[in-house]
């Protein structure tokens, strides 16, 4: 009995100790899945945080690309409707030069001109001497007043000149006179001298321009004017013969500033007040002719007597040159 009850025992400890080992066996096993399945999980979750961070990454990129897209469309908006509101643009054609003058045909006399206006290697179209003819402009305007038919200068016996001078503000202006044909020539190489140096000449039109009615007092309403003129059919100042300006032998240059100037008793007589600053020829006031002056050298040059150098009176405007 007893060694049944021994075997029994023996029997249960052994069933225990199976039981134990396999609880042991089963412990270690499940352990090992266990710590498995926590890497698999740490994995997943590590792999979990890396997907989250490459989608917060892939959301801000998206985000950051549609607020660009959007200002880009906002920006396209309010672009395309200033276009719509603001005047369009208006495309300057670019400046070209103004054509060159072939002649001074047509050209007002006292008009003011720049080089850009002017064939600057071909000058000498400017400095041109024309015929009077019946039929023409020029004819027109001094018929009857200046010119009228007289038995001692034919109108053929005339030339218009066209050159171009400096005026006193330093500006090139057209200049016209009338002059015997015999002189054409010889006047247009003085303007061109007169040119070429710069000289100031402060207007130069037809004495017609200041008609008055008469030759004497429409000569003196161009010297008020202090303008430089040549032809008038007329007598000289204060005498009863023909002037040298009936001929168009004789130009006056500046007369403001080279007044006729006669002496009596010592004193100085003048007629045109706008003189009363240059009767004293000292002075050295701009265009006062002297022995010094390039007028008195030109036409000095050119065979011209000036009025200057007579005893009594003094005509410092006067240069003349008596072709008969």
């Amino acid at each position: 009995m007893r060694q049944r009850r021994r075997n029994r025992n023996h029997l249960v400890s052994g069933l225990i100790g199976a039981a134990g080992v396999g609880l042991l066996v089963s412990a270690i096993f499940l352990g090992a899945k266990v710590s498995a399945l926590n890497g698999q999980m740490e994995r997943m979750s590590a792999e979990n945080a890396s997907l989250m961070e490459v989608s917060w990454e892939a959301d801000g990129m998206r985000a950051e690309m549609e607020s660009s897209l959007e200002a880009e469309r906002l920006a396209a908006a309010r672009a395309s409707s200033e276009a719509e509101t603001s005047e369009p643009e208006t495309t300057q054609p670019p400046e070209t030069e103004p054509p060159k003058w072939e002649t001074l045909d047509g050209v007002a006399a006292g008009t003011v001109v720049t080089s850009r206006e002017l064939d600057m290697d071909h000058l000498e179209k400017y400095f041109q001497a024309y015929e009077i003819k019946t039929e023409g402009a020029v004819y027109g305007r001094i018929n009857g007043k200046s010119y009228r038919d007289n038995p001692d200068v034919a109108l053929s016996d005339l030339r218009y000149l066209k050159v171009l001078h400096y005026n006193f503000n330093h500006e090139l202006q057209v200049g016209e006179i009338i002059v015997n044909k015999g002189l054409a020539d010889e006047v247009l190489e003085i303007f061109r001298e007169f040119y070429d140096a710069e000289y100031e000449i402060q207007s130069m039109h037809l004495v017609d321009n200041y008609w008055t009615g008469d030759g004497e007092s429409s000569d003196s309403a161009s010297i008020d004017k202090n303008n430089t003129s040549c032809f008038n059919y007329r007598p000289v100042t204060g005498g009863g013969k023909l002037s040298n300006h009936a001929y168009g032998f004789a130009i006056d240059i500046n007369p403001q500033q080279n007044p006729y100037v006669s002496y009596r008793d010592g004193k100085a007589r003048w007629s045109h007040e706008n003189a009363n600053d240059y009767i004293d020829r000292s002075t050295g006031l701009p265009h006062v002719i002297t022995h010094e002056d390039l007028a008195f050298k030109v036409f000095s040059a050119h065979g011209f007597s000036w009025g200057g150098d007579w005893n009594n009176p003094k005509d410092y405007q006067h240069f003349e040159k008596k072709l008969y």
